[in-house]
């Protein structure tokens, strides 16, 4: 393996976590500072320990040093407040029986759904409990103390007797831990974690929720508080086997190998306009766990406000339009698109931007972290430039739409998802370049070996995708097994 890039990282006591910006905004917020100021203030600190290439800072320092920049741009008061804190990076523990452990919100949560509370009421609650204790400063409370400000509020906002349901439930909730197959200390169980694996063998939403509330019911009736992962991975084995079928079992299975590999994911989703692309990016970055999403598109636009239209006319234009950057002015109304034009003026615009998707997949990869990029841009065979490495496995995928009035439909439907901000009669005007460069694109999939979706049922679209790349990485991890490992 190649060195790896270390990025910023936040330094608590022996364990570096990473620099995360938005957690430390909403510690701003929390604080009293107006978020516009909140988000220079992170972003002028941030740039400034890169510019030190200062790649740890302990917490207390990188805390006053964002209370030292809102006392002089806030005031004094803010930033008292925002020292008072316990930082976003330091785990809050809950006491019981004198041993600490983390506070998990998911587990607050679990406890609140047990009396009756809907999932988003559940999690803002926990939310508003979690934010008070930072605020004031608390660093370790007591399992009492805990419940006791979980149910004034339960009560305050719903009633006496849910606090009550509550109170019987709540101590008990904590409990449940999975632990590593060697007995080591355990992490708590997360029921959202669970949902969001079973989300991604093909389970719809509501199903896999149903699932991961099964499974937690089938460990705490087995009558412990901690359970190995190969328990865990057992039950829920079983229970898509018994009520899913074999084929959900398997996927399950590889999911599990996906997320246990130590070599990052590279997912490239190429298409053209008004095929769906950035839905099923999403889709399929949600299912694999994957945070990374770039849009070939914002990094056109990036481009854009760096180079001007008179110095890069056809950067400047969209990927159907490309064409008449070439065009006199008194050529514009009169010359019609022809596909070699089409396809000519594309084919630059797509060469423009190859570097720019290049680097940003290239430091992806060196950070080890896994990547979902989509674009009209990602031409098998142009664009990415991606070569055989032993540092990330790399799955092209091409959308398409055969259907053409199928292919009319889907603008009329962004148009209304997008609140008209991508109007329909712009890309109808341009259909017929649309369905060139629809046409070029699938040819080159198909002469670089790129597998080709279907994504008129956009659901069975995501399947298959997210079915390519469970089968691209556990082609490389029987290739490479020592690339496997287990996962917290």
């Amino acid at each position: 393996m190649s060195s790896k890039r270390r990025d910023l990282r936040v330094l608590v006591g022996s364990t570096k976590r990473p620099f995360a910006a938005g957690v430390l905004i909403e510690s701003l917020q929390s604080a009293g500072v107006p978020t516009e100021v909140a988000v220079r203030v992170v972003r002028d600190t941030e740039k400034d320990l890169r510019q030190r290439n200062q790649r740890v800072v302990p917490v207390e320092e990188l805390m006053e040093r964002l209370a030292r920049a809102v006392e002089s741009r806030v005031g004094e008061g803010a930033a008292n407040a925002l020292r008072l804190q316990t930082p976003p990076f330091v785990t809050i523990e809950v006491e019981r029986d004198g041993k600490p452990q983390p506070l998990e919100r998911a587990y607050v949560v679990a406890g609140l759904e047990k009396v009756g509370l809907a999932f988003k009421e559940a999690n803002l609650l926990a939310e508003h409990v979690e934010q008070a204790l930072r605020a004031e400063g608390v660093r370790c409370v007591s399992e009492q103390e805990l419940t006791r400000r979980v149910s004034l509020l339960l009560e305050a906002r719903y009633g006496r007797e849910l606090r009550s349901r509550f109170e019987a439930n709540f101590l008990h909730t904590l409990e449940l831990n999975v632990i590593d197959d060697s007995g080591g200390r355990g992490l708590p169980f997360s029921r959202g974690i669970l949902t969001q694996s079973l989300m991604g063998v093909g389970l719809g939403p509501e199903r896999s929720h149903g699932f991961a509330k099964r499974i937690e019911d089938v460990l705490w009736r087995r009558g412990e508080v901690r359970v190995t992962r190969v328990v865990l991975r057992r039950e829920v084995r079983r229970l898509l086997m018994e009520e899913a079928g074999e084929q959900y079992a398997e996927r399950y299975e590889m999911m599990r190998r996906v997320r246990s590999s130590e070599r990052p994911i590279v997912v490239v989703i190429g298409g053209t306009a008004g095929v769906g692309k950035s839905l099923i990016a999403a889709e399929i970055a949600y299912r694999l766990g994957i945070a990374r999403v770039v849009s070939t598109d914002s990094v056109r636009q990036a481009l854009r406000s760096l180079i001007s239209a008179e110095l890069s006319p056809v950067l400047h234009a969209s990927s159907y339009a490309a064409w008449r950057a070439d065009l006199l002015p008194s050529e514009q109304v009169s010359v019609k698109p022809k596909r070699k034009r089409v396809l000519r003026g594309f084919q630059t615009q797509v060469m423009q931007l190859a570097t720019a998707i290049d680097a940003i997949i290239a430091r992806q990869v060196t950070e080890a972290t896994s990547l979902v990029i989509e674009g009209i841009h990602l031409v098998p065979g142009l664009s990415p430039r991606l070569h055989e490495s032993q540092d990330a496995v790399v799955v092209q995928l091409m959308m398409t739409v055969s259907d053409e009035e199928d292919h009319r439909e889907n603008f009329g439907r962004r148009e209304q998802i997008t609140l008209a901000r991508r109007p329909s009669a712009k890309y109808l005007a341009h259909f017929s370049e649309i369905r060139m460069l629809q046409g070029f694109l699938l040819r080159q999939a198909t002469r670089e070996g790129v597998s080709i979706i279907e994504t008129t049922a956009t659901d069975k679209a995501v399947d298959r995708a997210v079915e390519a790349v469970l089968d691209a990485v556990s082609a490389e991890l029987e290739a490479s097994p020592e690339l496997l490992v287990e996962h917290a």
